[in-house]
């Protein structure tokens, strides 16, 4: 992440200070400067692909549209295309990520689904939209916020000492996430010592643990410094992580991981199937699915998108059939028991991710579950 660097850490306090410095009118236009420059600093490539983003977004938003709700669908489409392109580009030719540009891809859907049809220009608002597609904080890793909850904290934006506080040690926190307990005690200390305890099945599930602990340190480190930095803009942007590994079920760990954007997949995938369909096994399945895609266009993280899919229709059909699955919410000890078993659930999903393919998956799970298996 550039704000981990040197020149990122300059850049952001040259930042924050013309930031507070220009008149509020102003303050879009420089975020999205910043934005650009971010761009800039990771390719051209990546500027080439943003910008080919925001001129769709402008033609599609922009004019006064006729028939708006042709003009959405055909937006959203052509949005669409553009991430699958790039999914496929990146998992068949190699192709490296754009900064960003897969949470820019959210929150363009989102602008088309919500403001398409000439409300940007119409309100006079394309510089505070510029600021929201490429507001620096979140510009990398989210989290992705809505745009009318952006426009409301940029127009009450103020400089608060308590607020810049409390965001410095928010950076101090996500710092220390990232660079102690993911890069150095997890990444370092732990692979230089090289651990192997003999045993087949700790061999296979201890990994994915640390994966698990890696990928949470790291991202949401990450984002904790994204909030603290836009938290000295005098903007609050939405959580993306809530102690997820706490959690009792796994419709409650998808409320923890990921925040924003499984909300996201929630309100632009999951609804509208279930009010088409009334299916929330089809739902279920669908909106994992594209989460899972959304992240790498490859069938390990398909099968992700499934695994976890099919883990909340057993847990919706478990609270919906089962007469005394309300009553069980009441004892301590189902409440614990619940807690491990969609931890477990969790980790074993690792499996699939973390490997580099499905055989490779495959062989790590079956070690995993030659315990359970007769004969074993």
């Amino acid at each position: 992440m550039v704000w981990m660097t040197t020149f990122g850490m300059l850049c952001m306090l040259v930042l924050v200070a013309l930031y507070w410095r220009l008149p509020p009118a102003w303050r879009p236009w420089l975020l999205a400067g910043s934005g650009a420059v971010l761009l800039g600093h990771d390719g051209w490539s990546s500027v080439a692909a943003w910008s080919a983003l925001l001129a769709w977004l402008a033609f599609i938003c922009c004019p006064q549209w006729h028939r708006p709700a042709l003009m959405q669908t055909l937006g959203l489409a052509g949005v669409l295309l553009a991430f699958i392109a790039y999914q496929y580009a990146k998992a068949s030719h190699g192709l490296a990520a754009y900064l960003g540009y897969a949470f820019v891809s959210l929150k363009a859907w989102h602008l088309i689904a919500e403001h398409g049809g000439g409300g940007i220009a119409r309100d006079g608002r394309v510089g505070t939209t510029l600021g929201y597609l490429l507001f620096p904080p979140t510009v990398a890793v989210g989290p992705v916020q809505r745009y009318d909850a952006f426009r409301m904290e940029l127009l009450r934006a103020r400089w608060d000492r308590q607020l810049a506080s409390q965001a410095l040690q928010r950076m101090l926190y996500g710092y220390c996430k990232v660079v102690l307990l993911a890069g150095y005690i997890l990444n370092f200390k732990f692979n230089t010592l090289n651990l192997s305890t003999g045993n087949a099945w700790l061999d296979a599930y201890l990994p994915l643990v640390g994966y698990g602990l890696n990928l949470y340190w790291q991202f949401s480190g990450y984002c904790d410094i994204a909030i603290g930095f836009a938290a000295l803009l005098g903007i609050r942007v939405p959580e993306n992580f809530h102690f997820p590994f706490a959690a009792r079920n796994l419709p409650d760990f998808w409320r923890r991981w990921h925040i924003t954007v499984s909300d996201w997949c929630r309100d632009f995938v999951f609804r509208p199937i279930l009010s088409r369909t009334r299916q929330y096994l089809l739902a279920s399945l669908g909106s994992m699915m594209v989460l899972g895609l959304w992240h790498e266009l490859s069938p390990r993280y398909l099968a992700w998108g499934l695994f976890h899919g099919a883990g909340l229709v057993i847990v919706h059909l478990w609270g919906k059939h089962m007469p005394w699955a309300e009553q069980l919410r009441h004892y301590a000890l189902w409440r614990v028991f619940s807690w491990f078993l969609t931890l477990q659930f969790v980790i074993l999903s690792f499996a699939l991710t973390s490997t580099s393919d499905l055989q490779a998956a495959w062989s790590c799970l079956t070690v995993l579950f030659a315990p359970l298996l007769p004969g074993s």
